[in-house]
């Protein structure tokens, strides 16, 4: 089995982006989002919590299990015709909680992808030796020492402006349930001690909790920083603003073919020509955007005194990413 590769960070920071492109490679078995709930492993075992903490020391043999499947092209059918509600009770879509047994299409296309993406494989004669295991899940932030740890994960951290996360949580309306990090001490032991308090008591207003969010992930990517230097960090504006060169830079450092069907791909997704903002407020995600653009858009969407309360909540950490120029 070759070593799996890991897109994480926080989420809204580029890593479909970058898994999407980097599928394009004929050996690359891509796995979406795996430990994220209600995910391409629904139905397999159940996350009680948006960015469960994996401590590398504990085994988790279940999910060990079914990843190893995954890292070599196995999609389990059962996970396919799973329909079932599988949100735990931490998000704020699903007060019923976990498995509340309402049938839910939604994702349906990430697991069907999953399941002939793997039969794509079979097809195409890619043996279980040539296939590199590729893992986009933001969610994963809290799980990357584990899967390091087991599989020694080529590990790639994206992380990308405060002002620019709040500002598309903003536009999704997507809000966060703090109890998801509260339920998990260890969690908090390990990298998020510095923000018990606020975690405990978190702000009521839209944009204070989402740059209290932006905050925590950071932390965690600063403590892997200290740690695991050679992993790999990137910031998303840099992707953005030479993604020719940048992915290149990267696709290097994994040690996997820069290919002219790779580059066209990026080429279609980051040009000049593509709209700088999406074009349903209500969408999650539009690969084709002009990417050079999409870096600004938090100016436009976000008043001065909401970029102010951002500032002034994540400088102490974003200033180990951004100067006083990024703002």
């Amino acid at each position: 089995m070759n070593k799996p590769i890991l897109i994480t960070g926080s989420h809204r920071s580029g890593s479909t982006w970058v898994g999407n492109i980097i599928k394009n490679l004929p050996m690359i078995y891509y796995i979406h989002e795996p430990l994220t709930p209600n995910s391409i492993t629904r139905g397999l075992f159940n996350t009680e919590v948006w960015y469960k903490y994996y401590d590398p020391n504990k085994e988790y043999k279940e999910v060990e299990s079914i990843l190893n499947k995954l890292f070599v092209g196995q999609y389990p059918i059962k996970a396919l015709l799973h329909f079932k509600n599988s949100l735990p009770t931490t998000d704020y879509r699903n007060p019923n909680g976990i498995n509340d047994n309402k049938i839910d299409f939604k994702y349906f296309n990430w697991r069907i992808g999953a399941y002939f993406d793997a039969k794509k494989l079979k097809f195409n004669k890619i043996s279980h030796d040539e296939i590199i295991p590729l893992i986009k899940d933001p969610i994963c932030l809290t799980a990357a020492e584990w899967i390091y740890k087991l599989w020694k994960s080529k590990n790639v951290f994206l992380i990308r402006h405060p002002a620019a996360f709040v500002s598309s949580l903003l536009r999704l309306n997507w809000r966060f349930n703090f109890e998801n990090f509260i339920k998990q001490p260890d969690l908090i032991n390990r990298f998020l001690k510095p923000y018990e308090s606020d975690i405990n008591n978190p702000p009521k207003d839209f944009i204070s909790e989402a740059s209290l969010i932006w905050l925590c992930t950071a932390k965690i990517i600063i403590e892997y920083q200290k740690i695991y230097p050679d992993w790999i960090y990137m910031r998303h504006e840099d992707l953005s603003y030479n993604p020719i060169r940048e992915f290149e830079l990267l696709f290097e450092k994994l040690d996997l073919p820069y290919t002219d069907k790779v580059k066209r791909f990026i080429e279609s997704t980051s040009h000049h020509n593509n709209p700088s903002e999406v074009s349903n407020k209500g969408k999650v995600h539009q690969l084709q955007r002009n990417s050079k653009e999409n870096i600004k858009n938090w100016k436009k969407r976000l008043s001065n005194k909401e970029i102010k309360i951002i500032r002034d909540i994540t400088e102490h950490i974003s200033n180990k990413f951004y100067t006083n120029k990024d703002w």
